[in-house]
């Protein structure tokens, strides 16, 4: 990665208290995020996804260790939550938007201008003064990631943003954050479903609290660079995508299964086009 580092956390651990004790949510993370990186954050639920993704967004409180950044703009962060209801404010879909412009101190002669381009990205101009709650699920997705991009933050973090949504809605979703990667924009992704990882620059995995992973796509479906060099999966059998519980996407179980049969394949696929190339050169 040539890019520079604009986020490190450094042992960072994060508790809550309980009755009479307290509950670790993470443990010991230590983590470099680069300008421009496109960053998967995988785990089962109660593996500390959230948590890690309100830490960085500067919503949660650490109790042991540090974040340092150096993240431009005023805001630096945005964060695009699982359920897309808890962050809408406005009345109307261009009050939303709105809303937050406000709190950034933007005057109002540029308050339209900036709001309506936002809305045009996601879609939503022409719902402008349509009341919020009346949107769809993916709508209201759609609205809050305008109201990101209306602040024109650097980073933006997804917690498990498709997860509530239609799969169109979710393709949408999808289509436009990697759009705003593309821009330049630095994006850590949060997700259960396995086959959002494509594309992304690293994947980092998390296991009650702590990383369990940290490395490429590739590797965490196939095992490491020199296992699949080889044309062979882990040594132990398991890569570590099921060694943490996961079910590898289709086209990954498909092209595990061709390995496991002596299959020599020139590439791992990571989408059904790659999947599609190595079969037909299996084929010839």
């Amino acid at each position: 990665m040539n890019s520079s580092v604009i986020l490190s956390l450094h042992h960072l651990s994060c508790t809550i208290p309980l009755q009479e004790t307290s509950k670790m949510l993470l443990h010991d993370i230590h983590l470099h995020i680069h300008s421009k990186e496109w960053v998967t954050i995988v785990g089962t639920n109660g593996s500390g996804k959230s948590t890690l993704a309100k830490v960085i967004a500067g919503l949660h409180p650490i109790t042991e260790g540090s974040m340092t950044s150096s993240i431009p703009g005023n805001p630096a962060a945005q964060l695009v939550f699982q359920n897309p209801d808890t962050s809408i404010i406005g009345e109307t879909v261009y009050e939303d938007v709105c809303f937050g412009l406000v709190n950034y101190g933007v005057s109002e002669p540029a308050l339209e201008q900036i709001a309506m381009k936002a809305l045009g990205r996601v879609g939503l101009a022409s719902l402008a003064h349509t009341p919020a709650s009346s949107l769809s699920g993916g709508q209201k997705q759609l609205l809050a990631i305008a109201g990101c991009l209306a602040v024109s933050p650097s980073l933006y973090i997804f917690d498990e943003a498709t997860s509530m949504l239609d799969p169109l809605s979710r393709k949408t979703i999808l289509e436009l954050a990697h759009q705003l990667h593309v821009e330049g924009s630095t994006v850590i992704w949060i997700t259960q479903l396995l086959d959002e990882l494509t594309g992304s620059d690293r994947v980092i995995a998390l296991e009650s609290g702590r990383v369990a992973f940290d490395g490429s796509s590739r590797e965490f479906f196939y095992g490491t660079a020199a296992d699949y060099m080889v044309n062979s999966l882990s040594d132990a059998g398991m890569t570590p995508c099921e060694s943490l519980g996961f079910t590898p996407p289709y086209v990954v179980a498909v092209a595990q299964r061709l390995i496991r049969q002596g299959c020599v394949l020139k590439t791992k696929p990571l989408s059904p086009e790659e999947l599609s190339h190595v079969v037909g050169v299996l084929c010839q």
